[in-house]
């Protein structure tokens, strides 16, 4: 049902989802997490831009790396969420809920800013 392509940002990882109909399960995505999480990046960014509808299995996946990440003290980003999917992970514990934002960029700055590479640094 989805398809994932992986890119390795400087302070995160990042999967784009996109519909790919030869497959009916999750298990691209399944490993694509797995593989980021593996990895010593401080956030995994998903960005869901390209897909209509999440699956039940892919919710409770991206839930489950949620809580997994944070006890690791990392985090899940999740951008451009289709509407009829966000009230999954609205509402949650902390350790539980990844953070929603609107867009790639914002995704970006949150990761920017929670790992200081967006301070600037002045020298005297």
């Amino acid at each position: 049902m989805l398809d994932v392509h992986r890119e390795i940002l400087p302070n995160g990882f990042l999967l784009i989802l996109s519909p790919d109909t030869s497959s009916s399960d999750e298990v691209k995505l399944t490993r694509a997490l797995h593989r980021a999480s593996r990895s010593e990046k401080k956030a995994i960014l998903v960005d869901l831009s390209l897909v209509d509808t999440v699956s039940e299995e892919a919710i409770d996946l991206l839930l489950a790396y949620a809580f997994m990440l944070h006890a690791q003290e990392r985090r899940l980003i999740l951008c451009h969420v289709p509407q009829p999917a966000q009230h999954h992970f609205l509402y949650l514990d902390v350790a539980s809920q990844p953070l929603l934002v609107p867009s790639l960029l914002d995704a970006i700055q949150e990761i920017d800013f929670e790992t200081g590479s967006g301070q600037m640094s002045f020298r005297v």
